[in-house]
């Protein structure tokens, strides 16, 4: 039962909840968005311009301390088309709904609720978000964000735990 009454607590509180335990909300989709966004060799700037979208929006997203997942669909589309009309690589920008999911999944995870809904969801069967996940949880890079992705790991470790 208290998996099901965290469902009602608002959003805002179960993602500040994660960026607590050293997670930022948006942190899968803001890498894919910087990497769609540096495939196209564009700067934030001249994204924002394109997409017709404050700067303060973009480097939020991409640096993963807002959430891509509760944008309007209207934003993303303005982002995916600006980005493709860029040259984006294709792949990268098809995955901005598998991404904003995974970060909705994770940040279930790290607050202890059940995600048997959300892993229910088709996104869930999709290859990105298997990808996307095993980034996320295990730093498993995906080949086709090589060459734009920082090597850092999303999840921090628990506090007190030395890292390599």
């Amino acid at each position: 039962m208290a998996a099901i009454a965290s469902l009602d607590r608002p959003t805002s509180h179960r993602v500040s909840g994660s960026a607590n335990r050293g997670f930022l909300p948006g942190v899968v989709a803001g890498a894919v968005l910087r990497s769609a966004r540096l495939s196209a060799g564009m700067t934030e700037a001249r994204l924002a311009i394109a997409a017709d979208l404050p700067l303060k929006a973009i480097r939020e997203w991409e640096e993963g301390s807002s959430l891509l997942a509760t944008v309007p669909l209207s934003e993303i589309e303005r982002l995916q088309a600006a980005l493709r009309k860029a040259g984006a690589e294709s792949r990268l920008v098809a995955d901005f709904a598998a991404a904003a999911w995974c970060d909705l999944v994770v940040i279930a995870m790290i607050n202890d609720e059940n995600t048997t809904c959300l892993m229910a969801d088709p996104l869930s069967r999709d290859a990105a978000f298997g990808e996307l996940l095993l980034w996320s949880l295990a730093g498993h890079i995906p080949l086709r964000y090589k060459s734009y992705a920082n090597s850092s790991p999303f999840l921090a470790p628990p506090p007190g735990r030395m890292t390599d």
